[in-house]
């Protein structure tokens, strides 16, 4: 059993609302835990939103439940009424997420009795935003979300092992169903990245003093996932063209092997540089080994364009095509990553912030 940061934080908040409740005299606790759970997010903006918008759903259920209660009463067939008007209004306005607890509000308000339903109407707002407002603060200040290493090492975990299938696959070492199968997880893989990626890209932004650097470091990051997925789409060609590119003339898997050694050998040293163990200005055979581009690039049309892959078998023409495509596709996309790296590490480089804890890492 593993308890992350955000289960800790998440009973804290709970323990905290109820005992502010408690404090304040408040006797309806219960809405102050619940509001408390449903306030914690995986991100202080995520937070910070989620207080804006429960704020909003809490005070338009309190309203609708007041104006109902005090105009037509609160019958069963009212409390129903009232609910779709207070739905209908939240979709208008994008706050389905708040949909649950502003609908919990108006229910328990309108179902109070009439003597003293002012009276409760406003001690469980209190009570509700006590919660909110409890797991926001819990949020902020106790294990604030850093998601970066985790992206990074996804990043780097994802990378690796998808760099080691296409070695493989352009060497015909591979065997079909296990690659298969990995493919589907690198998949699940890049979706975690997003999902990190987009946590990270939401911390520090309300503090000026790493802002700047945080917007490049998101940049950097975004381009890395992107050629992530770029060697991802290569790995992927080469596979469903597999029998194609066993049928390529030797000198032509020959020429596809050295150029693939280039970019993938430059892809693992691009991460080592954003990591700090490769010096900034280093990676440039990228650029050096232009010369050698025309001679691939021609090599790719040659067999594309031979009269029996023309007339006979259109498919093995086609896979040509792809296959190089996503070399060059892959190869533009090193580049970008390169050159956004080295100018990360040239003007906004903190040696501290460097990545270094490789093992015990979530992936």
């Amino acid at each position: 059993m593993k308890l992350g940061a955000r289960t800790l934080k998440t009973g804290l908040a709970i323990a905290i609302a109820l005992y502010l409740t408690h404090l304040a005299g408040i006797t309806y606790v219960t809405f102050a835990a619940i509001s408390a759970v449903f306030a914690m997010q995986p991100s202080v903006k995520r937070s910070l939103k989620t207080l804006k918008d429960q704020t909003i759903g809490n005070l338009l259920g309190a309203g609708i439940a007041i104006g109902a209660f005090l105009t037509v009463g609160n019958s069963f067939v009212v409390i129903g009424i009232a609910a779709i008007i207070l739905i209908a209004i939240l979709n208008r306005f994008r706050l389905d997420s708040v949909i649950g607890l502003a609908t919990v509000t108006l229910i328990v308000v309108m179902m109070t009795s009439e003597d003293s339903f002012m009276l409760y109407a406003l001690l469980r707002f209190s009570s509700t935003m006590i919660g909110i407002l409890t797991a926001f603060i819990v949020n902020t200040l106790f294990f604030p979300p850093r998601y970066e290493e985790k992206l990074y090492h996804v990043v780097d975990y994802a990378t690796t092992e998808i760099l080691k299938w296409i070695r493989a696959s352009v060497r015909k070492n591979t065997e079909y169903p296990f690659l298969k199968k990995d493919l589907k997880w690198v998949k699940k893989q890049m979706e975690k990245m997003d999902f990190y990626y987009s946590l990270f890209s939401e911390e520090d932004v309300y503090f000026r003093k790493t802002r700047f650097q945080n917007l490049r470091k998101v940049v950097v990051y975004r381009q890395m996932i992107s050629t992530t997925k770029a060697a991802y789409n290569l790995l992927k060609t080469i596979h469903n063209n597999e029998n194609a590119f066993n049928n390529f003339p030797p000198e032509l898997r020959i020429l596809i092997r050295e150029r693939l050694e280039t970019l993938l050998s430059a892809h693992e040293q691009i991460l080592l540089k954003f990591n700090g163990r490769v010096p900034a200005g280093s990676v440039n055979f990228i650029a050096n080994n232009r010369s050698l581009r025309k001679e691939f690039m021609q090599s790719f049309f040659d067999e594309a364009s031979t009269e029996e892959n023309i007339k006979d078998d259109y498919l093995q023409s086609n896979s040509v095509i792809h296959i190089m495509s996503s070399i060059l596709n892959y190869e533009e996309y090193l580049e970008h990553l390169n050159a956004l790296v080295t100018s990360y590490k040239g003007n906004h480089w903190n040696p501290s912030s460097d990545i270094s804890n490789i093992e015990n890492v979530e992936q």
